[in-house]
C-alpha cells in the first residue's frame, strides 16, 4: 500500500505522525510525506522520505507574522484562552489553516496524481490531506495532535478551501475517514468520535552523545525548562532571559532545552543551571523531577507520558487550554510568566498530590493502543 502524509511544516505536526508512519513503513508499506518549506527536513531526520510541494516563492511564516501583527503580539495568536473553545477563536484557526492548507493545495493534488497513493494521513487541521483523499476517491486517516479537538475541524478547514477543491475539480468529503487522537482519556475534555492511539514521543534528529546529561546527580533533584521550538522563533528568549535569577535559587539542577537560539539573550547563567540546545525530550525527563514549559502540545504529552508535575507558561495558540487541561487534571499548575519565582517551582517539586495524578495519566497513557496496533486497524479500514 502506498500510504501519503500531509503535513504543515512544523516540528508538532511532523512529530506526531511519525509513529503511525513508521509502524506503517515497518509493516511493508511506502509512505511518502509531502509538505512545503524548511521544517519538512525533521521528515528526512526521522528517515522518512518527503516531496516538498511549496508554490515558487511561497513563504509559509507569512500567515504567521500577519495575524501575529494583526492581533497586537509579539509572537502567536491565542485560540484557547482560559481553557475554553470560543467559537471566535476556531474561526481564527479555521482561518489560518485554510490559508496555509491553500498555499500547497495544487502541488499536493499534482503530487498524489503522479504517485497515486492507496490511503492519506494528515492532521485534523491540514486541508490538503482530505483534498487529495476526496480527489482520488481513497480513505484518509486523520491524527489529532492535540487536546483541543473540534469534531467538525476536518470540515471547516474544507470549507475553509472551498476554491482549492474547485479549481480541482473536486466536489464533496473523503469517502471514508478514521479519525485518531492521542490525548488520554482523563485529559479528552471536548466530546469527540475519535479511536484513541497512544502518543509515543519522538523529538526529531539529535546527533550528539547523551552522556553528559543522561545521569542525574545524586541526591538531587531536576527539573527541566523548555519552550519548544515555536515559542523562541515568535516570541524570543526575553521569558526565560527574565527568570535566570529564580532558576538560580531553586534547591535542584535545572536543564534547558532551547532548540536553536542564540544563548547570548539568556545573560547571566547561574551555576544550577544546565544549557542545551536541541536534546530528546523523552529521555531527559526520565531523568527529570518536574518539568517547566509553554503549553505546546508535543511538550504536554512527553512531560505526561513521562509522569511529570508540571509548571506551564502559555504564550499562544492552543497554550492556554493546555494549561488548563493539566492544571484541571491535577498534574501540575498555570504559572505567570512575569511572576514565577523559586518558590513556585520548589512547591511543585514537593506536590505529592501532583506527583500521583502525573502517575495516573502516565499509566492511562500507558494502557493506550500503540502506533504498531493502529497500523494494523489502518490496514484493515484501507481496504
Amino acid at each position: 500500500m502506498r500510504i501519503l502524509v500531509c503535513t504543515y511544516p512544523t516540528a508538532s505536526d511532523i512529530f506526531s505522525t511519525v509513529q503511525l508512519a513508521w509502524a506503517l513503513r515497518s509493516a511493508g508499506h511506502e509512505v511518502l510525506y509531502c509538505g512545503a518549506g524548511d521544517g519538512m527536513r525533521e521528515v528526512a531526520g526521522a528517515g522518512l522520505p518527503y516531496a516538498d510541494i511549496a508554490p515558487p516563492g511561497a513563504d509559509l511564516t507569512a500567515p504567521f507574522t500577519r495575524r501575529a501583527q494583526r492581533s497586537g503580539a509579539t509572537g502567536q495568536l491565542v485560540w484557547y484562552r482560559g481553557g475554553t473553545v470560543r467559537e471566535s477563536d476556531v474561526e481564527s484557526a479555521v482561518e489560518l489553516f485554510g490559508e496555509l492548507s491553500a498555499m500547497v493545495a495544487g502541488g499536493a493534488v499534482r503530487l498524489a496524481r503522479d504517485w497515486r497513493p492507496d490511503l492519506v494521513i494528515g492532521t485534523d487541521h491540514q486541508g490538503s490531506g482530505p483534498l487529495v483523499a476526496a480527489q482520488l476517491g481513497i480513505p484518509l486517516v486523520s491524527v489529532s495532535p492535540l487536546f483541543a479537538i473540534i469534531p467538525d475541524m476536518l470540515d471547516r478547514v474544507r470549507r475553509s478551501i472551498a476554491d482549492s477543491y474547485q479549481e480541482n475539480g473536486v466536489t464533496g468529503a473523503p469517502r471514508k475517514v478514521l479519525k485518531l487522537r492521542q490525548a488520554p482519556p482523563s485529559l479528552n475534555r471536548l466530546e469527540s468520535d475519535h479511536r484513541p492511539m497512544r502518543h509515543v514521543p519522538y523529538n526529531g534528529t539529535y546527533a550528539h552523545p547523551v552522556n553528559e546529561w543522561i545521569s542525574p546527580e545524586k541526591g538531587r533533584a531536576r527539573v527541566c525548562v523548555t519552550l519548544g521550538t515555536f515559542v523562541p522563533k515568535y516570541d524570543g528568549m526575553e521569558t526565560l532571559r527574565k527568570l535566570m535569577k529564580e532558576f538560580g535559587q531553586v534547591p535542584a539542577t535545572i536543564v534547558m532545552a532551547l532548540g536553536d537560539v542564540d544563548l547570548s539573550e539568556l545573560g547571566d547563567v547561574p551555576d544550577n543551571v544546565r544549557l542545551h540546545r536541541w536534546i530528546p525530550l523523552n529521555l531527559l525527563l526520565r531523568t527529570c523531577d518536574a518539568i517547566v514549559h509553554h503549553g505546546g502540545s508535543g511538550t504536554t504529552f512527553a512531560a505526561l507520558e513521562a509522569g511529570l508535575p508540571q509548571i506551564v507558561l502559555p504564550h499562544g495558540a492552543d497554550q492556554y487550554f493546555n494549561a488548563s487541561t493539566v492544571a484541571e487534571r491535577g498534574v501540575g499548575v498555570i504559572g505567570e510568566r512575569a511572576s514565577l519565582t523559586a518558590g513556585d517551582i520548589a512547591a511543585v517539586l514537593a506536590s505529592r498530590a501532583a506527583a500521583e495524578a502525573a502517575a495516573e495519566v502516565r499509566a492511562e497513557i500507558a494502557a493506550m493502543p500503540a502506533p504498531a496496533r493502529i497500523a494494523a486497524e489502518v490496514e484493515e479500514f484501507a481496504r
